[in-house]
């Protein structure tokens, strides 16, 4: 039994630790995942990138996406094979966007031939909350990555508020810095203190607002880490609709109108100056897809 799952990864526009209320927008890097399942107790082997790994939260995400069929994990083994465009680990929604992809080719496996986005999104959520790749379980990344789109989505009460497809393809630079995300060191009380401003950020998304929220989200958050946010007031500078810090980082993301070639080319520059990897990419209004392969 084997199947394929395929999903996108997302930016932030305004991140969720604080208020627990997030806004995601999709974009066209995404993750493919291929699980075979064998009946009966056996080896489960985690393939990623090519590498065989170990991994908290593929292994949840099987588990959940086979009791949710109704079965018992413990009765199969199963490899997992993840293929992603996305760096890991810098704030571009690798873990959501790997465990919805892995859930899709679960359930893929099992024979079926569509899938109920929010029991997708369900199964990451409790996967990245038991494996600890989220404080939030970050419903809004699954979201995006699941859904394309901007999503606007309540993580604790773990429902999609608003989802919307782009209007047209927007361009997206990405900036990767040298420097490891600080998330592990994120005191996530601390965050919480500020619920009272991410929720002015979120209401601001929810009137349309998007891009204006985006920057200051970054501003916020980049404080709140203790990140050197001049990266995004750069992206601003150079003519971007929006910039923000990436969840918790590093990488940063800046949103810019499809005619703006030439800045994009100039901050992609700036942002090359010390270093850093620029990845450009678009916005992405495509779903997750599932596919047998036996």
């Amino acid at each position: 039994m084997k199947g394929r799952g395929s999903t996108f990864g997302a930016v932030s526009i305004v991140n969720a630790v604080a208020g627990g209320k997030g806004v995601t927008a999709s974009i066209r890097l995404g993750t493919e995942a291929v699980v075979e399942l064998v009946a009966g107790p056996g080896e489960w082997k985690i393939i990623a990138n090519g590498k065989a790994v170990e991994s908290k939260l593929a292994t949840e995400t099987v588990s959940l996406a086979l009791k949710m069929a109704g079965k018992d994990a413990s009765q199969y083994s199963a490899t997992v094979e993840t293929t992603t465009a996305l760096p890991m680990g810098v704030g571009l929604k690798t873990s959501s966007s790997a465990s919805s992809a892995i859930a899709l080719a679960v359930f893929a496996a099992l024979g079926q031939r569509a899938f109920d986005p929010q029991r997708i999104m369900t199964c990451s959520v409790d996967a990245s909350l038991a494996s600890g790749a989220s404080v939030t379980g970050a419903m809004d990344d699954s979201a995006a990555c699941l859904l394309g789109g901007i999503n606007l989505v309540d993580n604790l009460g773990r429902k999609v508020e608003r989802s919307k497809l782009f209007d047209k393809p927007l361009k997206v630079i990405i900036k990767v810095p040298k420097a490891q995300s600080r998330r592990a060191a994120v005191e996530v009380a601390q965050v919480r203190k500020l619920g009272r401003v991410a929720e002015v950020l979120y209401r601001m998304s929810m009137e349309g607002d998007l891009w204006r929220a985006m920057t200051l989200n970054g501003t916020l958050y980049s404080a709140i880490y203790g990140y050197d946010g001049r990266a995004a007031l750069q992206a601003v500078e150079h003519g971007a609709l929006g910039a923000s810090l990436s969840g918790t980082g590093p990488a940063t993301a800046a949103v810019f109108e499809p005619k703006m070639s030439e800045e994009v080319k100039k901050l992609a520059e700036a942002w090359q100056a010390d270093g850093s990897v620029v990845m450009e990419t678009e916005t992405n209004n495509e779903h997750g897809r599932i596919e047998s392969l036996d």
